[in-house]
C-alpha cells in the first residue's frame, strides 16, 4: 500500500510539472471556484490511502499519519472558509509559476518520505 501511496504521488507532482511545462497548468485548474469538487476528490482520495496505511500499520507510521493530518486540514479550510482559501489563490502577489513548481516537487518530495517512512 506504501508503494501504491508513492506512486500516486510522483504520478501526481509529475503530471502537474508537465501540465506547467506544456502551458496548460492544472494546478490553475484546479484553484478556480467551480473545480471545488475536483480539488476535494483529490485531496479525499489521499485522506483514504493515507489513513488505510496510518490505521492498519503496526507500529503506527507517523510521517504517513503527519501527512494525512495535512490533506484533512486542506479539506477543512476549503469546506468551512472557501473565501479565505480563493482569496490566497487570487492573490496578485502570489507568484503562480513559482507555486507550480514548488507544489509538484513537494509532491514528488512527500512520495519520497511516504517510501522511505516504511525504514524508519
Amino acid at each position: 500500500m506504501i508503494i501504491f501511496l508513492t506512486s500516486l504521488y510522483f504520478i501526481y507532482g509529475f503530471i502537474l510539472f508537465y501540465t506547467y511545462s506544456k502551458g496548460f497548468s492544472l494546478l490553475r485548474y484546479l484553484l478556480k471556484r467551480k473545480n471545488i469538487n475536483v480539488q476535494l476528490t483529490i485531496e479525499l482520495i489521499f485522506i483514504v490511502l493515507t489513513s488505510l496505511i496510518v490505521f492498519t500499520s503496526q507500529p503506527t507510521n507517523w510521517i504517513v499519519g503527519l501527512i494525512m493530518l495535512f490533506h484533512v486540514c486542506g479539506v477543512v479550510w476549503i469546506i468551512t472558509n472557501p473565501e479565505s482559501y480563493y482569496s490566497m489563490a487570487d492573490d496578485p502577489s502570489l507568484d503562480i509559476d513559482t507555486l507550480e513548481i514548488s507544489t509538484s516537487l513537494i509532491l514528488i518530495g512527500i512520495g519520497i518520505f511516504v517510501y522511505f517512512s516504511r525504514i524508519i
